[in-house]
């Protein structure tokens, strides 16, 4: 469409993706601030512009603390809601992120995967805290062709582990054979109502937290497990805490071992108290013909062929230009 007077083409108008927020909490305000820095991209893909229009949280806290982030980052005031029907009910949003608690997951995702008016859906990992919701929820996203429901595993696009599944990806390392993660990190942050202090909300450490680390090593090993074996305890975090007479009964510490229908091996190293450590992870892959390592946070992978030796190792700083902001929430709620 050409302008008035003769001008240039005019550009045709970006389409508007409305999104709303389940769960305002920590990780739901973190992506109340992802959502803010796309929507003030001038052409985020060319075509497309993000706004949060409202948000839903049964916290009234949550609720404040997310209206206050949104006007802090120059956003339009979102509706709230204290109940995600409500939300959905509103016809205020075209996507919804799930950041809820983990033992929610199952009803809000039954819930919106059901809904009449189609509504994509990104959940905060883990997608549900048992095998058979996760099974329930799988199975009611294939009756949904219309929508696209996606787990919120960020490990995967970090930038050094995103260079080290390139580099795995391109066969530079030749049959993987092995994978070993070690998370060694501080304790689980304060939740609201301290929800994550107990395996009936959270699924427990191996999968609240954990859940990032088997889906890079099944990834990596590019295989089915056939067999699991590990061992975990409570040696130190949270012993001394009480909520309602009860005594928190999450593993603050485990070793786990994964064998694959390929003959590949993976190994999760984890540790809950650990605040004294140069890095958070460290992951390592070695094949037939070498090995590579990615390590969050100094950001660097390091990759060597059998044939170079020591000598042969290269260490690369993983960056990626589309990041472009860095945002740390506090430990808090």
């Amino acid at each position: 469409m050409a302008r008035e007077g003769g001008g240039a083409a005019m550009a045709p108008a970006a389409a508007v993706v409305r999104y709303g927020i389940v769960g305002v909490g920590m990780m739901g305000r973190e992506h109340l601030h992802n959502l803010a820095h796309l929507a003030g991209e001038v052409e985020w893909e060319q075509s497309v512009r993000v706004c949060v229009t409202c948000l839903a949280d049964p916290h009234p806290e949550s609720l404040l603390l997310g209206l206050r982030l949104a006007a802090e980052l120059g956003l339009p005031p979102p509706q709230t809601f204290s109940d995600h029907r409500e939300l959905l009910d509103s016809g205020l949003c075209d996507a919804v992120v799930v950041s809820s608690p983990n033992m929610t997951h199952s009803e809000i995702l039954m819930d919106i995967i059901g809904y009449a008016k189609p509504h994509h859906v990104l959940v905060e990992k883990p997608l549900c805290t048992t095998v058979q919701d996760c099974e329930k929820v799988i199975e009611a996203a294939k009756q949904r062709p219309d929508i696209l429901v996606q787990v919120g595993l960020e490990y995967r696009y970090m930038p050094p582990v995103a260079k080290l599944i390139d580099t795995v990806k391109s066969g530079t390392l030749g049959q993987v054979r092995m994978v070993a993660i070690r998370e060694h990190r501080f304790p689980f942050l304060v939740k609201v109502n301290n929800w994550n202090r107990f395996n009936c909300n959270s699924g427990g450490t191996l999968v609240e937290k954990c859940c990032h680390f088997f889906d890079l090593i099944r990834l990596f090993a590019d295989a089915n497990p056939v067999r699991v074996m590990a061992s975990g305890a409570i040696d130190v975090n949270h012993k001394d805490e009480v909520y309602h007479g009860k005594v928190p009964d999450i593993i603050d510490n485990a070793y786990v071992i994964i064998e694959f229908d390929n003959g590949c091996r993976g190994m999760l190293d984890l540790c809950m108290f650990a605040e004294g450590s140069r890095n958070e992870q460290e992951i390592s892959v070695v094949g037939d013909t070498g090995k590579g390592e990615a390590f969050v946070p100094e950001s660097i992978m390091r990759v060597g062929k059998r044939a170079g030796g020591r000598d042969g190792v290269v260490t690369i700083k993983a960056e990626d230009e589309r990041i472009n902001f860095q945002f740390n929430f506090p430990p808090s709620v």
